[in-house]
């Protein structure tokens, strides 16, 4: 009887183990209650002018004191954006953009079918043809930020002249620059 007693004893302090050794294995676990995240979405940014993809300036046999003045409306909508001019594609012989000067004020009124009405708020830029900035956005000039909700415009008024200097070297010479006006979101 010493035997079963002891084998019994022996099975009940092994099962007492496994029982204790279950119940500790055993883990505790909880989770939050679910959070949507908020809806995101991008915003949106349009950039138009009033000219109708027409040239501003086409002049040819120029004398010196020459001089033109065009306007241009650019507006943009949609999401908050800084503004600026800049250059691209300038051309030139025989040193005909060193003797242009050009005269750039933003402000209101008029557009790309006349100046009239225009009311200058800032200068943007005088200087050469040749001097003007073609680095890009980051150079522009004449800026200014949309207000983001309706659109939001300013009249740019360019004019040139040509130099009453200009040496006689800048006869038959050319020159070329397309404006680029460019919006950044902030």
């Amino acid at each position: 009887m010493r035997l079963g007693t002891a084998v019994s004893a022996g099975t009940a302090l092994v099962l007492a183990a496994a029982l204790v050794w279950h119940g500790a294995y055993a883990g505790f676990s909880d989770t939050t209650v679910s959070r949507p995240l908020p809806t995101v979405s991008t915003g949106t940014l349009t950039l138009t002018d009033d000219d109708s993809a027409v040239r501003m300036f086409t002049a040819t046999g120029l004398r010196p004191r020459a001089t033109a003045t065009r306007c241009i409306a650019v507006a943009a909508a949609g999401s908050p954006a800084t503004v600026r001019l800049y250059g691209t594609g300038r051309s030139s012989t025989n040193g005909l953009a060193g003797q242009l000067d050009l005269t750039i004020a933003v402000g209101t009124g008029g557009g790309s079918g006349s100046c009239t009405g225009f009311q200058p708020s800032a200068t943007a830029y005088t200087g050469t043809l040749a001097a003007f900035p073609t680095d890009g956005w980051t150079v522009g000039v004449g800026s200014w930020t949309s207000s983001g909700a309706a659109p939001t415009s300013r009249v740019y008024q360019i004019g040139y002249t040509l130099r009453a200097s200009a040496p006689a070297s800048t006869q038959n010479g050319t020159a070329t620059l397309s404006l680029v006006w460019e919006a950044r979101t902030r």
